[in-house]
C-alpha cells in the first residue's frame, strides 16, 4: 500500500477508511478503483482538504447541502460538481470512526445482519460497513438527492425573446439602475 502525506478525492475514489497507526494517530486507508493508499490525514481532513482543492470548504459545501436538502444531520456532501463527485459519512464526521463513501464508484449493497451492510463498488470489490440497511440506505438516498438537485440547477429554460426586450440603465438622480421594457 503506497504512503501519502495529502490526497485529494477524485472520480476514482470508491471510500474513505480511518485506521489508526502504532502510535495511536488516526490515518485513513483511500480505496480508488485500482489504488490503495495510507494517507497521513484523518479522514475529514481529505474531505476539507479536497473541498479546498475545488475552491471550497467543508463548512460551505455542508450549508450549501443544507439549504438544498432542509435542515439534516450526517449531510453529503458535492466536492466538485465538474467532476461529479458526491460522498456521505456513515455517522457523525467528528466521530472517528466514520467511514466515507463515494457515489461516483458505488454499485450496491446487501443486508448482512441487523447492523451490518456490504457495499459493492463498481470495480466488484466490497465492504461490510458497522451501519445498520436502513440507516445506509436513508444516507444514500440524501446523497442521491442532493446530486440530483444540483444536477437539476441551470436546467431552466430561459426565454432569449422576454431578456432582449428589457433596457437597464443608470439613473443619474438616485445613482441606482433602473429596469425599462
Amino acid at each position: 500500500m503506497k504512503k501519502l502525506n495529502k490526497y485529494v478525492t477524485n472520480p476514482d475514489t470508491c471510500i474513505i477508511i480511518p485506521k489508526y497507526d502504532e502510535y495511536g494517530d488516526l490515518l485513513s486507508i483511500v480505496i480508488e478503483i485500482e489504488r490503495v493508499f495510507l494517507v497521513n490525514m484523518r479522514p475529514i481532513e481529505i474531505i476539507n482538504f479536497s473541498l479546498l482543492n475545488h475552491a471550497s470548504s467543508y463548512r460551505g459545501a455542508t450549508d450549501g447541502a443544507k439549504y438544498l436538502l432542509g435542515n439534516t444531520t450526517m449531510t453529503p456532501i458535492m466536492i466538485s460538481e465538474k467532476q461529479s463527485i458526491y460522498c456521505f459519512p456513515t455517522m457523525s464526521p467528528l466521530n472517528n470512526n466514520c467511514v466515507w463513501l463515494f457515489l461516483g464508484q458505488y454499485k450496491n449493497h446487501k443486508y448482512v445482519n441487523k447492523k451490518r451492510v456490504e457495499v459493492l463498488f463498481k470495480n466488484d470489490h466490497s465492504i461490510v460497513l458497522d451501519v445498520s440497511q436502513k440507516s445506509f440506505e436513508k444516507k444514500l438516498q440524501k446523497a442521491y438527492r442532493l446530486k440530483d438537485r444540483i444536477d437539476k440547477q441551470g436546467q431552466e429554460e430561459v426565454d432569449i425573446d422576454e431578456l432582449s426586450k428589457v433596457t437597464i440603465c443608470r439613473d443619474p438622480e438616485s445613482n441606482s439602475y433602473i429596469v425599462m421594457d
